[in-house]
């Protein structure tokens, strides 16, 4: 009974504007309170931003930076507010971590014309299992909010991409599990249309790397971040784009009815004539 709960709960939420989502996720947790550690951490909300006062930049915060009510920065690797037993990465992590952060934010430059982007790494490695030395894994998050322009009321494009990353027997080649999430909300002045919801996808990746691994493993993970993004951006501009532009056509054509008439016995005359000449 349990899982089909939560599937039903996870349905639900994927049909849920994503600005309602928290608000929806509270709700829910009421009322089948034994779901409520499972939908929070199998359901991705919108990304807030805290700014580090030690460096007077923003991060992204989410469940991958938390520990209680505290964030970790990526930038000063403090919690905030002050978590003195809060978890931070081992130093080979930590260093990794700073190279991402700044990598991923020339990405988020140049793919959203600014925005925002945080990444957080951790290690997944078992003590008592040897196979595991190294294995880690990471989020990557990117935000971008597009409010007030071009007509644009409110828009929000969130991505969370969530890294597992497994090194293989012969030390040279790794498998990258990517779970990405892309958030879209937009709604256009005066709020005569709204178009939100989100999308998620997984895939995994073999793929090698060098004698200086930490950095190619940042160039792995783009590329399959990049791929993965790529995709469900146009999936969400064929879902939310294309069929607006079919309804819109479907109730108000620019051609009238003759003109429809003449074009579409132009195209039987032209469909006739090229079934001839294969004859």
């Amino acid at each position: 009974m349990g899982d089909k709960q939560l599937h039903c709960a996870m349905d639900l939420f994927r049909r849920l504007p994503p600005v309602q989502l928290e608000t929806n996720l509270t709700f829910v947790s009421e009322l089948v309170p034994d779901l409520a550690d499972e939908l929070l951490q199998s359901v991705d909300c919108p990304l807030k931003i805290k700014t580090d006062s030690a460096s007077g930049k923003d991060f992204l915060i989410c469940d991958y930076n938390r520990d209680g009510d505290s964030y970790r920065s990526p930038y000063s690797n403090k919690y905030i507010p002050n978590q003195p037993d809060g978890v931070v990465p081992p130093d080979h992590l930590r260093k990794l971590e700073i190279q991402a952060n700044e990598l991923y934010q020339q990405y988020c430059d140049q793919y959203y014309d600014g925005g925002l982007s945080s990444s957080y790494f951790w290690d997944t490695s078992d003590e008592d299992d040897s196979s595991t030395k190294n294995n880690f894994a990471c989020a990557i998050m990117f935000k971008k909010d597009g409010s007030g322009l071009r007509g644009v009321d409110k828009g929000i494009w969130d991505s969370i991409h969530v890294v597992d990353v497994k090194i293989g027997s012969d030390k040279k080649s790794a498998s990258y599990e990517l779970t990405t999430t892309i958030i879209l909300s937009m709604c256009t002045e005066g709020g005569g249309l709204d178009l939100s919801g989100s999308v998620q996808r997984q895939t995994k990746v073999d793929a090698k790397f060098d004698d200086t691994p930490y950095n190619s493993h940042l160039v792995n993970i783009g590329k399959i971040m990049q791929d993965m993004e790529n995709s469900l951006r146009d999936k969400l501009q064929s879902v939310y784009f294309d069929k607006a532009r079919e309804i819109t056509g479907y109730l108000r054509s620019k051609q009238t009815s003759g003109d429809r008439k003449i074009h579409s016995a132009m195209n039987m005359e032209l469909a006739a004539a090229l079934s001839n000449r294969k004859r």
